[in-house]
């Protein structure tokens, strides 16, 4: 399960996931919501999703990520992913993602990309 905590700076949202062993299903569903509603009310269409801490991703979190990215461009916003190991970039191109995903090494190169 992934826990994220969200920053901001020069006005783009970044969203730092973390693994945690949390098992609270219902936590999670509530977070996720909370999630999409602030993505879906923000102003500034710019997000930095920071997978920095995460090793792994389970389908349903690789489902998320991409869910987390749809609902941007819907309101024709810009996700850039960042610090993506190269386990999780290998499963990216395994399942052709990483043509869909704009994924940059750093977070100073997620910011240089989102720039206004």
């Amino acid at each position: 399960m992934l826990n994220f905590t969200t920053s901001e700076v020069s006005d783009v949202m970044i969203i730092n996931f973390e693994p945690t062993e949390e098992e609270n299903y219902d936590w999670q569903l509530s977070q996720r919501d909370w999630l999409y509603k602030l993505l879906e009310s923000r102003e500034d269409g710019r997000f930095a999703i920071d997978l920095t801490d995460v090793n792994y991703l389970a389908s349903s979190e690789i489902g998320f990520l991409v869910t987390i990215k749809r609902r941007i461009d819907r309101r024709k916003g810009q996700t850039v992913i960042y610090g993506v190991s190269p386990y999780i970039m290998d499963i990216f191109r395994t399942m052709n993602l990483h043509k869909v995903l704009d994924i940059v090494e750093n977070r100073a190169a997620a910011l240089a990309k989102l720039k206004s």
